[in-house]
């Protein structure tokens, strides 16, 4: 068994926020750059004539749409800063971290990363939605990059009750039938956030994307949470611990689509003005706590920490959409409880799906 010392759950009596916690605990999600850096670099390397030519007046601008705290990208960029550097010593490079999320944790993030210590490299948080537009940054981004973001749905032009459903707290939860309305409202989403990020982008710009994705069946993003936490809001529905409107009110924010139904939005005219798409590639990333932990279960600690860490990896990302619900912090501390209980008694990875695309603007 691993050294008992390594192991060491978030604390479950916090409240995490997507912001803070996730970057440090998302070890799955941050083999992402691994699928990305390559294309990326081969990207760079096609455009090294220019990025040489490029004056030093103005900055080479990198633009990450729904960054959180900065940190899951933080090896990815500081690779793609060397290989510009290198092709252009004298070029500023500047980059734009956009996201919703309070300031104070990328602050942080920016005061130890080895990037805020470059004098060429510098940085800028931009509290918004990547769905709005940007209009200081139109056609002045020379790449793009969107990491396990274009998932969560535009709420603001949500209708009222849109987020709600008695027996599901995800889409991908729901049959064909009913989850279509959430296909119809992510395609838009993600016309709208091309058009603005093309809008954004230099011609001939990049923009890459990782897509969370449906592989159908129970291959679809943390499927074995998502299926727990609805069994779980149902037990307390029952139980009178939430009422039916509560329980209906707890739902999850996001959507994940097939690959067919990404590429059927890159195939639209309207996005095909916009890109050119280069590559697609979908994969599955093994959920990195339960890859370490499968051959141990048989010992009750290890158990522990699986489960005491999966719970709290799970509440990082769900409890904002969660508390819009729920109000109630005893309540969502006993939903998470009860989390690691399930964990315990039937451990399960939460596994990552993904496309993988690269974009060209048009």
């Amino acid at each position: 068994m691993p050294k008992q010392e390594n192991r060491k759950p978030v604390a479950q009596n916090t409240a995490p926020t997507m912001s803070p916690d996730y970057s440090k605990i998302s070890h799955t999600s941050l083999r992402v750059v691994e699928y990305v850096l390559p294309k990326m670099t081969a990207y760079l390397k096609s455009i090294q004539p220019r990025l040489a030519a490029l004056p030093a007046a103005e900055p080479f601008i990198i633009a990450e749409y729904g960054s959180a705290d900065g940190a899951n990208s933080g090896p990815l960029f500081e690779k793609v800063v060397q290989q510009i550097h290198a092709a252009n010593p004298a070029l500023k490079i500047k980059l734009v971290y956009v996201d919703l999320a309070e300031q104070d944790a990328f602050n942080k993030f920016w005061a130890q990363s080895p990037l805020s210590k470059l004098p060429y490299v510098s940085a800028e948080y931009v509290r918004r939605s990547f769905y709005d537009s940007f209009p200081e940054l139109a056609g002045k981004v020379g790449l793009g990059y969107c990491s396990t973001a274009l998932h969560w749905l535009n709420v603001k032009t949500a209708a009222p009750g849109f987020f709600k459903h008695i027996d599901a707290i995800h889409p991908n939860q729901l049959s064909h039938a009913e989850r279509e309305k959430f296909h119809q409202k992510w395609a838009a989403d993600f016309q709208l956030f091309l058009g603005e990020a093309n809008a954004a982008l230099l011609p001939g710009a990049a923009l890459f994307v990782a897509q969370l994705i449906d592989l159908g069946g129970d291959n679809w993003p943390a499927s074995a949470a998502y299926n727990n936490l609805r069994d779980i809001c149902l037990e307390m529905r029952e139980e009178g611990q939430l009422t039916r409107e509560e329980a209906a009110a707890v739902f999850v924010r996001s959507f994940f689509p097939t690959p067919t139904q990404v590429k059927s939005v890159l195939g639209e005219p309207a996005a095909k003005k916009l890109f050119a798409l280069k590559s697609s590639e979908s994969t599955t990333i093994p959920c990195s706590y339960y890859t370490k932990s499968q051959d141990n279960l048989a010992d009750p600690q290890e158990k522990a920490w699986l489960a005491a860490t999966l719970s709290c990896v799970v509440r990082a990302w769900s409890e904002s959409s969660v508390r819009i619900g729920l109000d109630n912090k005893d309540l969502r501390d006993e939903i998470y409880n009860r989390l690691r209980s399930k964990f315990y008694d039937k451990p399960r990875g939460l596994h990552y799906q993904y496309c993988f695309l690269e974009l060209l603007k048009s």
